[in-house]
């Protein structure tokens, strides 16, 4: 091996290990934990400990439609080394991120060239967009590592099947980002088509569904009927308007610019077109994959979420890169200085912790920590004495997060559990000597929350000492009645 290709592999080690020190700092502690990751974990919780193998996975917003449990079953082992701490699975995760990035460094270095495939991995290693999505502990960000080697696999044609396959995994990690890539594969191979191909394209891609196809022969297809009414929704169903497609363009633009500029839009915008504008070398290639899921996710009338452009953003990071490199001697050091210093900047958002760039789904700002803090308050003002308690959780009212690390992490520490946790009257309590109330701030309807204080109250009395943990809360109250 030459001198020289020892300096590209030592130098691109360098990134990888830069860009996971970023992603794993102070994970441990300050790692998101809400409704979500809660939900994941006591679906492999079923599975690693008490040995139950379901044929589903994560649930989709859509009611009723599921994913395959795929994702479920490469973390499983994780959850269970970890003895059930999700740090594992969580660390694990973005280990698969960066050890995908020699696979994305190759696909751009034939797609564009060497410095272009340099450049991008040094702001994919910083981006503040990219390291939020790492600390989103859930299925979406998983889809980075499985499109940076779809990117490889296209672009150094290694085979149809294994194509098909990995956007048969992207679908049922997000299937409102999978799916549309399906038609990318088509057009990639058109000129190969013939009944083998497409059965070939058909099989990889349905494969990781497997789980999915025997539950709906066993449930008299109930999936089935879920997608066919989606489909035929005035509201979220296929349909056309400009409308939707220029709504999603904004969005598109705005998770672009997250890659390297935020907040300043319209500069990433401009370096953006600049980039698609110099491309020469496979530019039919760069514009399918990047033009061709955008118009069919267009084609449905719910529009965009910002994540549903996950798979477009690793591509778009080297235009964007490709853009900068053919700009003036000048700009282009400025402007990659610029990026540099704005996203490293940027990143201490992501360790306050706070919620960055990362869809949860209410304002509360709720790690793994916090929630141990308060089972730690809980059992400490317990002074092992049996207690009771209610729970406020956002979004959905679903007790997950709790439920999973009472039983991973109280149970082991403390060696008992909560009488009872949820809804129940004092006339249910046979052993309890406290009872506690846990809420986060439900900030869109305070009167809905107010209610449930009431009702508290009314049965347990009055608070009689209280504990914090960023934006989660808990409270005793003076009495069991």
């Amino acid at each position: 091996m030459s001198l020289k290709a020892n300096k590209e592999i030592i130098l691109i080690g360098i990134i990888i290990l830069f860009a996971f020190i970023l992603r794993v700092w102070k994970i441990d502690t300050d790692l998101l934990y809400h409704r979500d990751q809660g939900l994941v974990a006591m679906d492999i919780y079923k599975i690693w400990h008490d040995k139950k193998i379901s044929l589903l996975g994560a649930p989709t917003d859509v009611d009723g439609l599921f994913h395959s449990p795929v994702y479920y079953w490469i973390l499983t082992p994780l959850y269970w080394l970890g003895g059930g701490d999700i740090v594992y699975p969580a660390v694990f995760q973005i280990l698969l991120k960066v050890l995908s990035l020699p696979f994305l460094y190759l696909a751009i270095k034939k797609l564009f060239d060497k410095k272009t495939a340099i450049l991008t991995l040094i702001f994919y290693s910083v981006s503040y967009g990219l390291i939020s999505y790492s600390r989103w502990f859930i299925t979406v960000p998983f889809i980075l590592p499985l499109t940076n080697l779809l990117l490889f696999t296209l672009v150094f044609k290694k085979s149809i099947f294994i194509n098909a396959l990995l956007v048969g995994m992207i679908t049922q990690v997000n299937a409102a980002v999978g799916i549309f890539y399906l038609p990318v594969i088509f057009y990639h191979y058109k000129k190969q088509l013939n009944i083998k191909n497409i059965l070939i394209i058909l099989f990889g891609f349905i494969l990781p569904a497997t789980p999915l196809i025997i539950f709906q022969f066993r449930h008299d297809f109930t999936m089935l009927k879920t997608v066919f009414g989606y489909l035929t929704s005035s509201s979220a169903g296929l349909g056309f308007s400009l409308s939707i497609f220029w709504k999603n363009l904004i969005i598109y633009l705005k998770e672009i610019n997250h890659l390297i500029l935020y907040p300043y839009v319209f500069v990433s915008t401009a370096i953006l077109i600049y980039g698609l504008l110099k491309i020469k070398k496979e530019k039919r290639f760069v514009y399918s994959y990047l033009i061709i899921p955008f118009l069919f996710l267009g084609l449905f009338q719910r529009g965009a979420i910002s994540f549903f452009y996950i798979a477009a953003l690793p591509l778009t990071l080297a235009v964007l890169a490709f853009g900068i490199l053919n700009l003036p001697k000048l700009f282009k050091f400025v402007t990659i200085l610029i990026i540099l210093l704005l996203n490293l900047f940027l990143i201490k958002n992501v360790y306050k912790p706070n919620n960055a760039l990362i869809p949860i789904g209410d304002r509360n700002v709720i790690t793994l920590q916090d929630r141990k803090n308060i089972i730690d308050w809980v059992y400490e003002k317990s002074n092992g004495k049996e207690f009771s308690l209610w729970i406020y959780t956002l979004p959905y009212f679903q007790d997950y997060p709790w439920e999973y690390l009472f039983l991973t992490y109280a149970k082991d520490r403390y060696e008992y559990l909560p009488e009872r946790s949820g809804s129940f009257s004092p006339n249910d309590l046979k052993t309890s000597v406290h009872f506690f109330n846990v809420y986060e701030v439900d900030h869109d309807n305070l009167s809905r929350q107010n209610v449930w204080f009431g009702e508290v109250e009314k049965n347990f009395g009055e608070t009689v000492d209280s504990f914090s943990s960023n934006d989660i809360h808990v409270e005793l109250r003076e009495k069991i009645k």
